[in-house]
């Protein structure tokens, strides 16, 4: 059976990578504009509810990956902007479906920020205390789905650190290599936070895993933490993204401690994902320094 995948945020880092994956017997037709080679697309605004129901009208999908999202990178954008999109534009989406009676499998995509600092391994019933705009609007999407029950089969992906070839350049392996390339010193906090790292060829992998599982009947919202559930702190990550410069000719100058933590910055945010595992099965991820390694000679390459 063909799948008719409505995909919002092509243009950004995961639709990007979700779009170049494409696989045979998929159908993607993508919201936003600009054409891709793996896609048809169609121009519309998510903040705009009218041209939202008319594309899912004309599409008629049997599954929507909204990717569409503003802030990820810590854009000057204000709370109401971050809202309009993250939250209500997703909700166009979601209300557009049920007004045309499509029980089409939805997934959207929150943050791993959104939890409490926690010194456990978060699972999805952990605590929500999400201080930065971008969590709290995709929190405010989180609790607005609720509303739903079980009108359709909606997925909820906290996603903790992607990172990966093609991520954007305010990114942090992307500052590293221009700092480094321009002879720079590197500003860096102490390092200490303990993240959890996911190469994004395996979060596209397991999104397409995800899309290939079969909806449970009468099922409603479910929240899945999608990371590794390896801890890494930050200034080892830091460390293997420096090697590889080195091993590419550069010197990169760190500086840890140059800037102060970020008081809306937990300094431990690692996933609990038994719940994705009891899903899928094997979860296999690519060894984090060869992903490393993999982005920094990604970026040389450009």
């Amino acid at each position: 059976m063909t799948q008719r995948i409505l995909l919002t945020g092509g243009n950004g880092f995961l639709g990007r990578a979700f779009l170049n994956s494409a696989a045979p017997g998929m159908e993607i037709i993508a919201l936003g504009g600009r054409r891709h080679a793996q896609a048809q697309g169609l121009t519309v605004d998510l903040r705009d509810k009218e041209s939202v129901r008319a594309a899912v009208r004309e599409v008629r999908p049997t599954h929507v990956l909204n990717f569409a999202s503003l802030g990820v990178t810590r854009d000057e954008s204000t709370l109401s902007e971050l809202l309009a999109v993250n939250a209500v534009g997703a909700l166009h989406l979601v209300d557009a479906l049920v007004e045309e009676g499509l029980a089409a499998r939805t997934f959207l995509f929150g943050t791993a920020y959104e939890y409490a600092d926690s010194t456990r391994r978060l699972d999805e019933s952990a605590p929500l205390d999400p201080k930065s705009p971008y969590a709290i609007s995709k929190t405010t999407l989180y609790y607005s789905l609720k509303q739903y029950g079980d009108a359709l089969p909606l997925t909820f992906l906290r996603l903790f650190n992607i990172f990966g070839p093609g991520e954007p350049a305010e990114r942090l392996i992307p500052f590293i290599a221009r700092k480094a390339r321009a002879g720079e010193e590197i500003p860096l906090t102490g390092g200490e936070q303990l993240r959890d790292f996911m190469f994004v060829p395996d979060l596209i992998a397991l999104l397409h895993r995800l899309v290939a599982t079969p909806a449970v009947e009468g099922s409603g919202l479910r929240t899945l933490n999608v990371g590794t559930g390896e801890g890494i702190s930050l200034k080892s990550f830091i460390g293997y993204a420096a090697a590889a410069l080195e091993r590419l000719g550069l010197a990169p100058t760190l500086k840890f401690g140059a800037l102060p933590y970020r008081a809306q910055d937990p300094m431990r945010c690692v996933a609990d994902n038994d719940r994705l595992r009891a899903l899928l099965g094997d979860l296999p991820f690519t060894d984090l320094q060869t992903a490393v390694e993999k982005t920094v000679l990604a970026l040389h390459e450009q």
